[in-house]
């Protein structure tokens, strides 16, 4: 492909400065608050609980529908254009409006071609619940076939709905969202012209040719924590010492109470919460690597606060001096790093290591792996999405940690038996890791058009993520720079030059698949 002949980084230099002459994304968003989902119309469509069976779910022949909820936003639709685009947008796993409200590239683009935005929701989260609590079985529909038959039902709907049939649909999607595009162009490419992908790491499975690395997302977390990436040389081996001596100091009374008192836990760490203390410090990293952003943001944290920018270079900035000769000097930085993330709302005053913070109490695929294995006390009757049951039956992505080459610590290889263990206990389910490349897509992707796949170099997705071109019309940007989609995200004056090239990349690619449906 075009771009993967030439080195990375002289593909932004090279191209960033003619791009931001190109296009100055709607000045009037960085004046005015951004749009939003109150800028929309919440509305419903009925879909079949299972698309691909006709006797009905459960045996229960009055449920065999639910309301999937999806947002119209047509603030700047050319109603009066029968060949208007529709921009839609691939709900992940969680409250649509997480979207709708951050999803900044549709709002800035839409504008130019007149477009309708389309915001669906992935069944069972947010409002979109097939089921009741309590009811036995239900979360056998919980699956990312079954979600793109129900925005491929959606689109159709729209564009009769509208009487935009011969119009283009430009699909989005970021995360799991991205995922879900990416699946979608291929499986429905009759229903979608051209989609943007971005963070989407449809290469994270088991069976891949060439393999997947199973430590990649882990070392990309530890790149993030190091001088080259602008955070203190003295972060990863602070760090790696502090989780050895977990395991020594609190097996001894003097050693318990030092950490209970310089990390401020809410109550005396016991002997036998050694492992649980070491996955509680390990937890935010992840999380501060993927909201790697150039400025504060809220995303990953769902609006309940804050992460400062670039909150790695911040976190690491607690451990600038080689501590691991005190104790006390070294849990006190710790404390202050991970609070960066626990303490996001600025209102705790200890820290409960066996409570999360609520913004991050349902999983989901960007819940550290770390923390995603952890969890206790999830029901199989709960019927409301979850990605730890979406992990426990076909997004099994598999992560290896502290093998040597990461900031982490102890050795955690991918152990598939112990996953189908806890699996079991937790939902009942057996996971099938070849699914997703037998169903869903291999590495060859040679067929594929239409679609450009982004990732930053931040994001330790990036390590299961399509890093170059598979064919002349789809497409893979590495973004330098650039943490967890940050070029879907409203654009911002602090962006880095490489995410306003990309962001034109996809505007060129999104003009063509527009234009060629004219």
């Amino acid at each position: 492909g075009r771009l993967a002949t030439m080195p990375r980084v002289v593909v932004f230099v090279v191209v960033v400065l003619c791009a931001a002459e190109l296009f100055s994304p709607t000045t009037a968003l960085h004046s005015t608050p951004k749009p939003s989902s109150a800028n929309c119309t919440e509305r419903y469509i009925e879909q079949n609980i299972d698309h691909f069976n006709w006797a009905a779910p459960l045996g229960n022949n009055a449920k065999t529908t639910f309301q999937q909820r999806y947002f119209v936003c047509d603030s700047y639709f050319n109603a009066s254009d029968p060949q208007a685009p529709i921009f839609f947008y691939f709900g992940n796993e969680d409250d649509v409006t997480l979207y709708v409200n951050n999803t900044g590239l549709m709002w800035e683009t839409a504008p130019m071609y007149g477009a309708l935005m389309i915001f669906g929701e992935h069944r069972y989260y947010g409002k979109s619940q097939p089921f009741q609590p309590g009811t036995p079985s239900c979360m056998n529909w919980l699956t990312s076939e079954q979600a793109m038959a129900d925005d491929a039902y959606l689109i159709r709907d729209i564009k009769s709905q509208f009487n935009l049939t011969r119009s283009a649909v430009i699909g989005f999607g970021g995360s799991y969202g991205g995922m879900l595009a990416s699946w979608f162009r291929r499986k429905y490419p009759e229903v979608v012209d051209g989609v943007i992908a971005g963070s989407a790491p449809i290469w994270s499975y088991v069976g891949m040719t060439p393999p997947y690395d199973y430590q990649g997302y882990s070392e990309i977390v530890t790149a993030d924590a190091s001088p080259e990436q602008g955070a203190s040389k003295n972060c990863v081996s602070n760090f790696l010492a502090a989780q050895q001596d977990i395991f020594t100091l609190s097996q001894t009374t003097e050693g318990a109470s030092l950490l209970t008192r310089s990390l401020k836990l809410c109550r005396e760490l016991k002997p036998s919460e050694a492992y649980q203390l070491n996955a509680w410090a390990q937890g935010p990293w992840a999380y501060m690597a993927m909201g790697n952003f150039p400025y504060p943001s809220s995303y990953l944290v769902h609006g309940k606060g804050n992460l400062p920018a670039y909150p790695m270079r911040v976190a690491c900035g607690f451990f600038e001096e080689d501590l691991r000769n005190d104790h006390e000097q070294l849990y006190n930085a710790l404390r202050q790093a991970v609070g960066l993330f626990y303490n996001y709302t600025h209102a705790e005053t200890c820290f409960d290591i066996s409570n999360v913070p609520e913004a991050t109490r349902h999983a989901r695929m960007t819940t550290p792996p770390s923390v995603l294995h952890a969890r206790q006390g999830y029901r199989a009757d709960k019927c409301t999405g979850d990605w730890g049951y979406q992990w426990c039956t076909e997004m099994v992505q598999p992560f290896s940690q502290g093998m040597g080459n990461d900031m982490f610590y102890p050795a955690s290889p991918y152990n598939y038996t112990a996953s189908v263990a806890s699996c079991q206990a937790s939902w009942g389910v057996t996971p099938r890791q070849s699914w997703p490349v037998i169903n869903l897509a291999s590495k060859d992707l040679s067929t594929m058009s239409n679609i450009v796949w982004s990732n930053g170099n931040l994001d330790p997705w990036s390590a299961g993520g399509v890093t170059k071109n598979v064919s002349d019309t789809a497409f893979s940007i590495v973004i330098e720079g650039g943490a967890h989609h940050l070029d879907l995200m409203f654009s911002n004056p602090k962006d880095p030059p490489s995410v306003k090239w990309a962001r034109e990349f996809e505007r060129t690619q999104i003009a063509a698949w527009i234009n060629s449906k004219r």
